[in-house]
């Protein structure tokens, strides 16, 4: 879809110079708040593609479009009891996202302060069943709640820090990227929890 959305933005901005692309990727490892269980931060993933106005100012308007995946890990240690020594659960919430925000030049450097909505698109739990013997067994399903029910939008904020540099003849930013989000993923259960993750971002500026 990414790829789609970038031949389109680029076919319509071509000629606009006042505008550019940028497509960035942002491994992080994310949690959910208030921990009840043995609750453990898991890798996630994050894909935008992001339209720039390109100002005189050094605070330049952004929006984005992007896909947006967090989540969180449980993990039970079994010990070898029927012949198992763990069993890990990572519960994904995977959400498409516009996020709008400004990117702050500081010299060399930049922050880019974002918050945007989210629409759920899914919410899957993959286990994962360790064996004494090494060996090891997936299985993915979607995720069942004993009780409330998943938010359909999500309210997610984020802030990155980093570098703008030129490789050759190509573009590219760098750096660190937080987020938070301000409500719950699931509502009606006593649990405060909101997802958060921190993590590396790269990205080229098309």
């Amino acid at each position: 879809m990414l790829l789609v959305l970038t031949i389109v933005a680029q076919s319509l901005f071509s000629q606009n110079n006042k505008f550019g692309l940028t497509i960035e990727y942002s491994p992080n490892y994310s949690r959910l708040s208030d921990e009840i269980l043995n609750e453990k931060f898991k890798l996630s993933h994050n894909v935008l593609l992001r339209l720039n106005y390109k100002s005189d100012s050094n605070i330049k308007p952004t929006l984005g479009l992007g896909y947006f995946n967090t989540g969180e890990l449980n993990q039970t240690v079994i010990g070898g009891t029927l012949g198992i020594e763990s069993i890990k659960y990572f519960h994904n919430y995977n959400y498409v996202y516009l996020p709008l925000g400004a990117k702050i030049n500081l010299g060399n450097l930049y922050l880019l302060p974002e918050i945007g909505i989210g629409i759920n698109l899914s919410n899957k739990m993959k286990r994962v069943i360790e064996f004494t013997n090494g060996k090891t067994e997936n299985e993915t399903i979607d995720e069942h709640l004993n009780s409330g029910e998943f938010n359909k939008l999500s309210i997610p904020i984020s802030i990155s820090a980093g570098t703008d540099f030129k490789f050759g003849t190509k573009r590219f930013s760098t750096g660190l990227k937080g987020y938070y989000g301000l409500n719950r993923v699931v509502e009606d259960v006593p649990r405060n929890n909101h997802y958060y993750g921190i993590g590396l971002l790269v990205a080229m500026n098309l």
